[in-house]
C-alpha cells in the first residue's frame, strides 16, 4: 500500500471514531430497513455488512434470521457493535476490524453483501466496488446506500470544499457512488441492477442543531472544523452551511437524499 493510500485510511479510521457519530446512527435506522428489504436476506443466508459502523445494518440482517458479519476500519465503531449485539442478545452476529478494499473472505462467501454508506469512503473505489461482487456468491443480492450529489450533502460538500485543501477535498469523492452510472461502472460481474432515489429524515430542532450534532461534534467533519486556521473561518463555514440547510429544513426534519442500489451477481 502506497503511503498516500495508508494515509487515507488512517484518516478515516481517526475520523469515523471520534465525536458522536453514534448520536446520528438512529436517523438512518429507516433507512437500514430498506436496505435489508432490498437485499431479500432471509432466514440462514450468510450476510457480510461492509463498513458496519455501530452494527445496525448487521443486527436488522440478524433479526431477519441471517447469519451476519460487520466488517469495519474503526475499532471504536467495533467496540459499539459489539456491546449493541450484546444488548440485543444475537447469537449469529460477528464484527471484525477490516478494509472495504481487501475483504477478509474467501470468494462466494455470502449470500447477501450490504453497505450503508460504508464502502462508498473507500480511498480507492474500483477495489471496493470488486470486493462487493467478489464475496458474494453467483445469484446473491450487493446492496448499498450512498448519499446523493444532488441533495443536502452534495450541497454541504460544495460549501466545505471551499474551506479544505485539496487533500482533504479528495474525501468528497464517496459521492460519485450516488452516480447510477458510476455505480455500473465499478461493481463488475452484477446484473439486474435496480436503482432508487429515497430520503432520510434527519430529526432536529433548527438547521444549527443539525449543525451542531453533524459537523462540531460527530465523527466525518469534526476533524476538518478543527483544522480550520481560526475562529472567523469555523464561524463563516457554520453560517454558510447553515443557509444551505434551510433550504432541507421543515417540521423539525433535514432531508437528505440518497441512492438505494440493489444488483445480482452473475
Amino acid at each position: 500500500m502506497d503511503d498516500d493510500r495508508a494515509d487515507s485510511k488512517a484518516a478515516a479510521r481517526h475520523a469515523w471514531s471520534t465525536g458522536r457519530y453514534p448520536s446520528l446512527a438512529p436517523n438512518l435506522l429507516p433507512a437500514i430497513a430498506r436496505l435489508v428489504n432490498a437485499a431479500g436476506v432471509d432466514p440462514g443466508d450468510d450476510v457480510l455488512d461492509v463498513g458496519c459502523g455501530t452494527g445496525n445494518v448487521a443486527l436488522t440482517a440478524s433479526q431477519a434470521g441471517a447469519r451476519v458479519v460487520g466488517v469495519d476500519l474503526s475499532r471504536r465503531m467495533l467496540e459499539l457493535a459489539r456491546a449493541s449485539a450484546d444488548v440485543e442478545g444475537a447469537v449469529d452476529v460477528s464484527f471484525l476490524e477490516g478494509d472495504a478494499e481487501h475483504l477478509p473472505f474467501r470468494d462466494d462467501a455470502f449470500e447477501a453483501t450490504l453497505s450503508n454508506f460504508g464502502h462508498v469512503f473507500a480511498p480507492n473505489p474500483a477495489a471496493a466496488g470488486r470486493q462487493l461482487a467478489r464475496v458474494t456468491q453467483s445469484g446473491g443480492r450487493v446492496a448499498f446506500t450512498a448519499w446523493s450529489p444532488d441533495g443536502v450533502v452534495g450541497d454541504l460538500t460544495d460549501v466545505l470544499t471551499g474551506y479544505v485543501d485539496g487533500r482533504e477535498a479528495d474525501a468528497t469523492s464517496h459521492l460519485q457512488w450516488g452516480d447510477p452510472d458510476f455505480v455500473r461502472e465499478h461493481v463488475p460481474g452484477v446484473a439486474d441492477f435496480s436503482f432508487a432515489r429515497r430520503f432520510a429524515r434527519f430529526r432536529y430542532v433548527s438547521p444549527e442543531h443539525f449543525w451542531r450534532e453533524f459537523a462540531e461534534e460527530s465523527g466525518p467533519l469534526s476533524p476538518v472544523l478543527g483544522g480550520l486556521a481560526d475562529d472567523d473561518a469555523r464561524e463563516r463555514l457554520r453560517e454558510e452551511a447553515v443557509g444551505v440547510l434551510e433550504d432541507w429544513f421543515a417540521d423539525n426534519v433535514v432531508r437528505v437524499e440518497y441512492l438505494q442500489v440493489r444488483a445480482v451477481v452473475e
